[in-house]
């Protein structure tokens, strides 16, 4: 499985020393951080290195042209194709495959050649945008042919609610395996309620054993039917994803890189302080406070993730830049660890590394720490879980 970036505010040179590094895969670019004239020459800047770099049109994020708390950044500036469509004429269809062209122009014209098409947001499994969204799905690859044979792949952005309703949420996977002119692959969001993270959050709304299980069943029922998929915003549930089946996962360097939710497209409260610097522990499975690290490796030395930038979090202060090289890092050994190919072994070596998780924490509990504790207990508990109920949904033994 290929580990991407997720790209947000203030890149600077994460992107750049990560991919040269050899470190990330990929990068997916947002509109909503870069409008076109920058876009063009992030693009540049990137291309250089090889790696594959896709274009998000974020269309999805349409829902707020006009509300008085918008907070669209740069997505405003692409009118080329960002723009809203009256209620009805996506229902019926009309202007879907207008939509669908425009955005694939701006991303040819970018010099792309692998396309994400733009699609709504589902909110629920039996929702009347759930077959708006089919609609978006089932004409991506007619588009993109017309266009000159892109690549197309099709966008499946679908809220936690539509996955806790498993009968509802199948029948839209039967749909997608079942279409006659199907895209080249699936680009996936699973969306949160929580809006931000000031730092502190360590357990979100997608720690559920039933939407981490639906994230996995979508990526083993797609990818078994011949389709890549590549999910964004899922950090440290990505080597769960790969192991079910995914192409490639996604995660940037803060807070609304690391989980997705529409509510990023709406102003907040202003001010707060700056977060942390964090750690991603592989064996720990979690992200931790680096000021702990060291207090934790006292008791438990194996909570390193034995990674490069390992020597740096112990000797001193730590730069944004090394904070994000290092989740990419560690998501991509945890991949190298537990996205082999084989499902059913991968599934069960990942359960009992997420057993002694857990128990290092317990360690860790009973040496006198309590700080976020118990909600990474509670998280790896619910990833544990949602193993079991893919397993179940998915028939394997």
């Amino acid at each position: 499985m290929k580990i991407l970036a997720q790209h947000g505010f203030g890149p600077k040179d994460k992107l750049s020393l990560a991919l040269e590094e050899d470190i990330l895969e990929g990068v997916i670019l947002s509109p909503r951080y870069a409008p076109p004239g920058r876009m063009s020459d992030l693009l540049e800047e990137l291309g250089k290195y090889g790696n594959p770099v896709y274009f998000d049109p974020e269309y999805y994020a349409t829902d707020y042209c006009g509300h008085p708390m918008a907070n669209l950044g740069s997505l405003e500036a692409w009118t080329s194709y960002f723009y809203p469509s009256v209620r009805h004429h996506l229902i019926l269809g009309t202007s879907v495959d207008r939509i669908i062209m425009d955005a694939f122009e701006a991303q040819k014209g970018l010099g792309l050649r692998t396309w994400i098409a733009p699609n709504v947001y589902v909110p629920k499994a039996d929702s009347i945008e759930a077959g708006i969204a089919l609609q978006f799905i089932t004409k991506a690859k007619k588009q993109a042919e017309e266009l000159g044979g892109g690549t197309a792949f099709a966008t499946l952005a679908i809220d936690r609610q539509a996955m806790l309703n498993a009968r509802d949420f199948k029948d839209i996977l039967r749909a997608l395996t079942s279409l006659d002119t199907p895209p080249d692959g699936y680009y996936v969001l699973v969306g949160s309620d929580v809006p931000r993270d000031p730092g502190g959050q360590v357990r979100s709304d997608l720690d559920h054993p039933d939407v981490i299980a639906g994230w996995m069943y979508v990526n083993y029922v797609l990818s078994i039917n011949g389709w890549n998929v590549i999910n964004g915003y899922c950090h440290l549930l990505s080597p769960l994803l790969g192991a079910a089946g995914a192409h490639a996962c996604a995660s940037g360097w803060f807070s609304g890189l690391r989980t997705f939710s529409m509510r990023k497209y709406l102003r907040g409260p202003a001010g707060g302080r700056a977060p942390l610097i964090h750690y991603v522990s592989t064996p720990l499975m979690a992200r931790v406070r680096q000021t702990d690290l060291e207090a934790f490796m006292e008791v438990v030395p194996e909570v390193q993730s034995d990674t490069p930038l390992d020597s740096v979090y112990l000797s001193g202060e730590v730069s944004r830049t090394e904070e994000a090289i290092q989740s990419w890092e560690a998501l991509r050994k945890l991949s190298g660890m537990f996205c082999t190919g084989n499902v059913g072994s991968d599934l069960e070596r990942l359960a009992v590394h997420l057993k002694r998780a857990a128990e290092l924490w317990t360690e860790l509990q009973e040496a006198g720490f309590s700080s976020q504790i118990e909600a990474n207990l509670e998280r790896i508990e619910a990833m544990r879980q949602g193993i079991r109920r893919f397993t179940e949904w998915a028939e394997i033994d």
